[in-house]
């Protein structure tokens, strides 16, 4: 996998063929999503198709009567409930084609790869879709949303394409946020902040740092409400120091 693609879930001996996803692509359920299969296998058994969608080509791979694409280990759950054993499903995994591997975090081929997936797997029984970069598995009308609307123009789905977690000093640090820039975040923590309050502040955070790329200087921000902050670049450069109260 390489950490750089996303894996659609399903139930054992539920998933999808070459000739289904074709049928599907070509089906009212994916009016205008324009994505086709640009090249198919003579053999069935291969388990695999070469999609074509916004001018580039992504590989769908782990197809049946094929073998499963190895599921990843799971570390964050998006509304996945617990009673569902992830590593009791099957995967199918789409991938960015050879041509533009080297390219996979550019935005255009990051955006049509996730629109691509989100289109996929609406109408079919899916379980679970993991975005590599971040383990992150998450609920498929959860992960359709947040991806759809991104690409409609709100913010980065910083719950999903990314994560976060608490630190042992009570601050919080992305996830994943490095496939698309490069660097971390981390947030210091505040008296008397809640971790939802804090949370939704790195969200916010994480959402600027996509739209503006990686930071090689300070810089000074403004928070919600006002708040002077501070960002600041590692030594080695691959972590974001967000400090408040500057």
């Amino acid at each position: 996998m390489g950490g750089k693609g996303i894996s659609l879930l399903f139930a054992a001996g539920r998933r999808p063929s070459a000739g289904d996803i074709e049928r599907l692509l070509l089906s009212s359920d994916m009016a205008g999503a324009a994505a086709r299969v640009s090249h198919r296998p003579s053999r069935a058994d291969e388990g695999w198709v070469e999609l074509l969608a916004s001018g580039l080509t992504f590989d769908l791979t782990g197809l049946a009567p094929g073998r499963s694409s190895p599921v990843p280990s799971p570390v964050h759950r998006f509304g996945i409930p617990a009673s569902l054993t992830l590593h009791e499903c099957e995967a199918i995994t789409l991938m960015p084609g050879q041509h533009i591997a080297s390219g996979v975090a550019i935005m255009p081929v990051v955006r049509a790869m996730v629109g691509l997936a989100a289109n996929i797997a609406l109408p079919l029984s899916v379980e679970a879709i993991c975005w590599h970069p971040s383990q992150s598995f998450m609920e498929p009308q959860y992960f359709a949303r947040v991806v759809l609307n991104w690409l409609s123009g709100e913010a980065f789905p910083a719950l999903g394409l990314t994560a976060i977690e608490e630190t042992d000093q009570g601050g919080f640090v992305s996830k994943g946020l490095a496939f698309f820039i490069g660097q971390e975040i981390q947030l210091e923590p505040l008296a008397g902040e809640s971790s939802a309050e804090a949370v939704k502040l790195a969200v916010r955070l994480i959402d600027y740092m996509v739209r503006n790329g990686p930071l090689r200087e300070p810089r000074e921000l403004e928070g919600p409400n006002g708040e002077r902050m501070l960002a600041e670049p590692s030594h080695h450069g691959k972590l974001i120091w967000i400090w408040r109260g500057v």
